[in-house]
C-alpha cells in the first residue's frame, strides 16, 4: 500500500505480540442440529426392536404406554433445558447434578449415565447385528462386533460424521417411518385392536420401564449446550421438540403394528416393522424398512459412544473417575481412553443377546439421573449462585420438577425385578466408589452445601466475559483458512483500516477438533499450545501487519468445523463489522459442495467480503459494476476506501442493453448521482462509465479484460438459491471468469428485509 509504505518511511510502525485474546467457547449448532442429535439417538433400536416386545406385553394399548413415556419425559426435558443454559459445560446431566448436589450425587449419576449409555450401546449393537443377519449370512453377534469395532475405531480416530450427514439420516428415517404409518393406517384391521388392553392396564404401565430408554436421546442434546446458538430458544425447542416428534412416531407405529399382526407372539418375530412393510408394500417395502433399521441402529450406536465419551471425560476432569478418563489423544485430539472403554464394554454386552434386559437396566439408570436432575433445578433456584443465569426457566416451578422427579422414581418400580435389582445395584456400587475414591479426589463441592462455602466454577468465566469491552471498535475479521494467501487479504484490510481509523484488524485462526472432543478441553489445550508457538500462521500475519504499519489483533479458537467456527466467532463478537476471507476454485461449485468461504458468505450475520485472488500485488485500477441493491452499494463504499488508500483509480460501471431510444447521457447522470449518493459526495478519483452490451456478464468481463484492472468488486447475488443453482448467479459467473482478482461483497440484512428484497428481485428476474 503506497500510503502505508510512506508512513513506514516516516517512522510510523506498530507492533503487536502474537498472543491470542482471551479464549471463549464457540456456538456452532442451530435448532436443526439439536433436533438431529436428539432424534438420531431416539429413532433407533428403541422403535425397531422394543416396539415388538411392548406390543406383546401390553397389546394394542402399548400405544398408551409410549404416550405416557413421552409425557413423563416432557417435564424432564424442560428441567434439562434450564440446567443446560445455566451450566453449559461438557458432561450433560453429570455436570448439572454435580454442580448442584455435589460429588456424592455426581458419583451416582455420572457412572450411572455412563453405564446407562454403555448398556444402551450394547443394546443398539445387538439390534444392528440382528437386522444385518437378515441380509448377510453371518450370526447376529458377528454383526454386533463388526459395528462396535467400526464405531469405536472411527470415534477413536476422530472421524467426523458431519452434521449434514446426520441430518440427512434423521430426515430419511422420519420420512420412511411417516410413510410406513401413512400406508399402515390404511391397512389396519380394527378387529386386531379388540380388546384394546388384553393384559390389563397394569401391563400398560409396566411397559413404560422397558421402552422409556427409547426417549433418552433428548438429554444428549444438553451435552452440546455450550455449542448451541441462541440457547434460550433453540435448546428447549430442540429438546422438547425431539420428545414430541418421537412420541408421535412411536405411538402411531405401535398402532399400525398391533393392527397388522396379532399382538401375541409379536416379540418372537425377527423384524416386525420390516415384515409389516413387506406385507403392505411388497419387496420394496421390506428393503426400504430394512435399510432404515440398519441406519437407525448404527446412528444410535455411534451417538451413544460419542455422548458417553463426553460424560466420562467430565468425570475424569472433576476427579470423580481417575484422570485417565480425561486423557486426550495427542495426535487424534479425542478422549481416546473413554471411547475404548465404552466401545469395548458395549460390544461385550451385545454378546449377551438379551435386548429387553439391557434396555431396562439402561432405563433404570437414566430414571435415577432424571430424578436427581429435578432435585438439582430446585437446589439451583434456591441457592441462587451469581454464576447461574439460565437463559430458559422451567415453567410451573416447583410443581413441575417435583412431579417429574416422583414419576421417574415410580417408573423404576414398573421394571422387571432382575433389571431393577441390577440398576439399583449399580447405584449402590457408585456409592461405594464415592466413599473409597471420590470423597478424597473430587474437585467440586456443589450448591447444596452452605451458601458461603459453595463452589462457583463458572463465575470467573462469566465475569471475564462481562468485563470485555469493545469500545465501539469496527473490527475486520480475517479468518486464516487452509491454504490462504494472507498477504493480499492483509493488504486490503490495511487499506480499509487506513481509510477509517476506527477500523481494527483481527486475524482468526480456527483449530478444527473432532466432534468427540468437547470444546472446553480443546480450548484449554489450544491455549497451552499457543503459548509455545512462535512461527504459527497467526504469528506471521501479526508480523506482516506490523511490517505494513497496521496493528493486527490475533485470535485463536477451537471449533468442530472451519465455517461454523468463523460464524460463531463473528456472532460472539458484536463489533465484527466485516469478515474478509478468500476462496479457491469455482464459486458455483462452492455453492454445491459447501466450501467454508461460501458458507460464511451466505450465513454470516455481518458484512462479508470474499477475495478470489489472481496475482494481486498493488492496486492501481478498481472496477465496480453499479447496482441498486445493498450488496452493490457496500461494494462501492469498500472499493472507494481501497482506492483512496492506494491512490488508485476507481471506475463505476453500468451495463445497459441496446435500445432504440437509449439516452446515454441520462444514464450517465443517473450513475453519477448513484455514486455520489453512496460515497457521500463527488470524488475526483471516481470515474463513471456506461457500456452498451447485450449481456451483463459478458459486458462486465469485456471491460475487465480491456481496462487493465487489478481488482473487481462486485455485490453478491440477491437471487433465490434454487435459481442460482440452476442457471448460475451473475456475480458467481463473473468471479469465476474474470481476468483479475475479484472481491465479492455481501451486506448483512435482517431476515425480513432480505426476504422482501429477494422476492422483488426474483419477480423482476423471472
Amino acid at each position: 500500500m503506497r500510503q502505508i509504505r510512506r508512513g513506514l518511511e516516516e517512522g510510523i510502525m506498530h507492533h503487536s505480540e502474537p498472543s491470542a485474546e482471551a479464549h471463549g467457547l464457540l456456538r456452532e449448532l442451530g435448532l436443526k442440529e439439536g433436533v438431529a442429535i436428539g432424534l438420531g439417538t431416539m429413532i433407533g433400536a428403541g422403535i425397531f426392536v422394543l416396539s415388538a416386545f411392548a406390543a406383546e406385553r401390553a397389546g394394542p394399548a402399548s400405544v398408551i404406554s409410549y404416550m405416557l413415556a413421552g409425557i413423563i419425559c416432557l417435564p424432564i426435558a424442560l428441567v434439562v433445558s434450564e440446567l443446560a443454559t445455566g451450566m453449559p459445560r461438557a458432561g450433560g446431566s453429570y455436570t448439572f447434578i454435580t454442580q448442584a448436589l455435589g460429588p456424592l450425587a455426581g458419583s451416582i449419576v455420572g457412572p450411572g449415565n455412563w453405564l446407562g449409555l454403555t448398556f444402551a450401546t450394547g443394546f443398539y449393537l445387538l439390534a444392528f447385528g440382528q437386522y444385518l443377519s437378515l441380509i448377510v449370512p453371518i450370526p447376529p453377534w458377528a454383526g454386533s462386533l463388526l459395528a462396535g469395532l467400526l464405531f469405536t475405531w472411527l470415534n477413536y480416530r476422530g472421524a467426523k460424521i458431519t452434521g449434514s450427514v446426520q441430518n440427512l439420516v434423521v430426515v430419511a428415517l422420519v420420512v420412511i417411518l411417516t410413510l410406513f404409518v401413512g400406508v399402515g393406517l390404511l391397512n389396519v384391521d380394527p378387529e386386531l385392536h379388540r380388546p384394546f388392553a388384553p393384559q390389563g392396564w397394569g401391563a400398560v404401565v409396566g411397559v413404560i420401564g422397558l421402552i422409556i430408554v427409547s426417549f433418552t436421546g433428548f438429554e444428549k442434546i444438553s451435552t452440546v449446550a455450550e455449542e448451541m446458538k441462541r440457547p434460550e430458544r433453540n435448546l428447549p425447542l430442540a429438546i422438547v421438540g425431539s420428545v414430541i416428534i418421537a412420541t408421535a412416531i412411536y405411538a402411531l407405529i405401535l398402532f399400525v403394528i398391533t393392527g397388522i399382526f396379532p399382538y401375541a407372539g409379536t416379540g418372537q418375530r425377527e423384524a416386525p416393522l420390516v415384515e409389516a412393510a413387506g406385507r403392505m408394500v411388497g419387496p420394496i417395502g421390506t428393503l426400504v424398512m430394512l435399510a432404515a433399521a440398519i441406519l437407525a441402529t448404527l446412528s444410535s450406536a455411534n451417538a451413544a459412544i460419542l455422548a458417553s465419551s463426553r460424560i466420562s471425560y467430565g468425570m475424569g476432569r472433576d476427579r470423580v473417575l481417575p484422570d485417565w478418563f480425561s486423557y486426550v489423544h495427542p495426535r487424534h485430539n479425542t478422549p481416546s481412553h473413554a471411547i475404548l472403554i465404552t466401545g469395548g464394554l458395549g460390544m461385550l454386552l451385545s454378546l449377551t443377546g438379551r435386548a429387553e434386559t439391557l434396555a431396562e437396566i439402561s432405563s433404570a439408570l437414566f430414571m435415577v439421573s432424571y430424578a436427581l436432575l429435578c432435585l438439582s433445578v430446585m437446589v439451583m433456584r434456591g441457592s441462587r449462585p451469581r454464576w447461574y443465569r439460565p437463559a430458559f426457566r422451567v415453567p410451573f416451578y416447583p410443581v413441575l420438577p417435583v412431579a417429574a422427579g416422583l414419576l421417574c422414581l415410580a417408573v423404576i418400580f414398573t421394571m422387571a425385578p432382575e433389571a431393577r435389582t441390577m440398576g439399583l445395584g449399580l447405584v449402590g456400587a457408585s456409592l461405594v466408589w464415592y466413599f473409597t475414591w471420590v470423597r478424597r479426589q473430587a474437585t467440586v463441592v456443589g450448591e447444596i452445601g452452605p451458601l458461603w462455602e459453595r463452589e462457583r466454577p463458572l463465575e470467573g468465566v462469566i465475569e471475564a466475559a462481562q468485563a470485555v469491552t469493545r469500545a465501539g471498535k469496527y473490527e475486520i475479521l480475517i479468518p486464516l483458512l487452509p491454504a490462504t494467501k494472507t498477504e493480499p487479504l492483509l493488504n486490503l484490510a490495511a487499506a480499509l483500516a487506513w481509510a477509517d481509523d476506527r477500523r481494527v484488524i483481527v486475524a482468526l485462526e480456527v483449530a478444527v477438533v473432532p466432534p468427540q472432543t468437547p470444546l472446553e478441553s480443546a480450548e484449554a489445550r489450544l491455549a497451552q499450545w499457543s503459548s509455545t508457538q512462535g512461527d504459527s500462521p497467526l504469528a506471521r500475519v501479526v508480523q506482516q501487519g506490523a511490517a505494513m504499519g497496521v496493528p493486527v489483533r490475533p485470535l485463536r479458537r477451537a471449533a468442530h468445523a472451519v465455517a461454523s467456527g468463523v460464524l460463531a466467532v463473528a456472532e460472539a463478537r458484536p463489533t465484527v463489522g466485516l469478515i474478509l476471507l478468500s476462496w479457491r476454485g469455482p464459486l458455483s461449485a462452492g455453492r454445491i459442495y459447501g466450501s467454508p468461504s461460501k458458507t460464511v458468505l451466505q450465513e454470516a450475520r455481518c458484512d462479508v467480503a470474499v477475495l478470489r485472488e489472481r496475482h494481486l500485488n498493488e492496486v492501481h485500477r478498481v472496477l465496480v459494476p453499479a447496482g441498486g441493491g445493498p450488496h452493490a452499494r457496500l461494494g462501492l463504499r469498500l472499493a472507494a476506501d481501497i482506492a483512496r488508500s492506494d491512490e488508485a483509480e476507481l471506475t463505476v460501471l453500468r451495463i445497459v442493453r441496446p435500445a432504440e431510444n437509449l439516452d446515454v447521457e441520462a444514464e450517465m447522470r443517473g450513475l453519477r448521482r448513484l455514486a455520489e449518493e453512496v460515497l457521500g459526495g463527488p470524488d475526483p478519483r471516481v470515474r463513471t462509465r456506461i457500456l452498451v452490451h447485450e449481456a451483463v456478464v459478458e459486458g462486465i468481463l469485456e471491460e475487465a479484460r480491456t481496462g487493465g484492472y487489478d481488482l473487481l468488486v462486485i455485490g453478491a447475488s440477491n437471487e433465490w438459491a434454487v435459481k442460482s443453482l440452476l442457471v448460475g448467479a451473475i456475480p458467481d459467473a463473473i468471479a469465476d471468469r474474470a481476468p483479475c482478482s475479484v472481491l465479492m461483497v455481501r451486506r448483512y440484512e435482517p431476515a425480513g428485509i432480505s426476504t422482501i428484497r429477494r422476492v422483488v428481485h426474483s419477480v423482476r428476474g423471472w
